[in-house]
């Protein structure tokens, strides 16, 4: 049989939940045989990745060409819906969209009845959501979703050692500016913990682009809750290469999907802290969301509790062989 995929998002560099995820599946299409080649929104290319470098261009081209027996996008950008209804009224292969954000439940109400209208007419297609708040919606609205995390556990961990006399939490995000750090990451709630504690801990703010981050502004913050000296910045590295020097993870995003580092984290032993704003692995301590005091509480109670304890109702995780199992079914 000939079994044909093509994927399209984001792959590293840089790092972010997207294209990690994309890396991380791409062992296991090798392992199952199939036929597929990855198209890369960056730059970087390799072994059956190629680089689009995110030109208009190419999408335009794709609605004509390139014949794949399925077709796989990641979807993160509000406009990419309408490109996938019109995809399909062109193309008469198969379409799997997945959805990486709770971002549509966020919509007013106008832009949310056309989102549902544009899904509704676009054909051929299975949804898939990461996150079950939204899976939840789109079936209640009569498009049918299937909930599937987009976690696929690390195979190389490089252990990179960190020197430190105090203790080390982890923090990560994509790509740091002020929208995001305000608006998604909750970056001020992390470091207003970290200001009432530096005496006791040093947070490794691992951010995944540092070409794409302000960095400008990234001093300012720093500056401005007075925790220079107790932040170790590192970018553009694997979050899985360095939790292992730290006593937890923590979380805090005002919105998110799931949260992968956090199931990344309790898979290599490390308690993982996050905010309540989604359905999360199961094994994570939660606290209510934009909360310090909650937050804190929740770090009193890992520092103070044995680690097989937090972390037994961590489940082993299978996601991404039910990814494969839904490509070989339907190419």
């Amino acid at each position: 049989m000939n079994k044909t995929l093509g994927i399209f998002g984001p792959f590293p560099p840089p790092l972010g939940g997207i294209s990690v995820h994309i890396k991380r599946i791409k062992p296991f299409l090798d392992k199952e045989g199939i036929d597929y080649t990855i198209y890369n929104h960056g730059n970087h290319k390799e072994e059956r990745v190629v680089a689009t470098n995110k030109s208009p261009l190419f999408y335009l081209k794709l609605l004509f060409s390139k014949q794949y027996s399925l077709f796989h996008f990641h979807q993160f950008f509000f406009f990419h819906f309408f490109y996938y209804m019109i995809f399909s009224f062109l193309r008469r292969e198969k379409i799997i969209v997945t959805i990486h954000s709770e971002r549509i439940l966020g919509y007013n109400k106008i832009i949310k009845s056309l989102v549902l209208f544009v899904l509704t007419r676009t054909r051929r297609l299975q949804l898939i959501s990461v996150s079950k708040n939204l899976n939840d919606y789109l079936n209640e609205n009569k498009i049918k979703s299937i909930f599937l995390p987009a976690y696929v556990p690390p195979i190389f961990v490089k252990e990179k050692k960190i020197e430190s006399k105090k203790k080390l939490f982890l923090f990560s995000v994509w790509k740091f500016n002020q929208k995001l750090a305000n608006e998604i990451y909750n970056v001020p709630l992390a470091f207003e913990y970290l200001r009432r504690n530096k005496d006791d801990f040093t947070m490794l703010f691992m951010i995944g682009s540092e070409s794409n981050s302000d960095l400008i502004y990234l001093k300012q913050i720093l500056e401005k809750y007075d925790v220079s000296e107790s932040v170790e910045v590192i970018f553009d590295e694997n979050l899985v290469d360095y939790v292992k020097n730290c006593e937890f993870i923590i979380r805090p995003n005002l919105s998110d999907g799931y949260g992968v580092s956090i199931q990344e984290a309790m898979d290599l032993g490390v308690p993982a802290i996050a905010s309540n704003v989604c359905e999360r692995p199961k094994g994570a301590v939660l606290f209510k969301n934009d909360d310090i005091e909650d937050l804190s509480r929740s770090i009193t109670y890992v520092m103070n509790t044995e680690r097989e304890t937090i972390l037994e109702k961590k489940d082993s995780l299978t996601y991404h062989k039910e990814l494969i199992e839904i490509y070989i079914k339907n190419i």
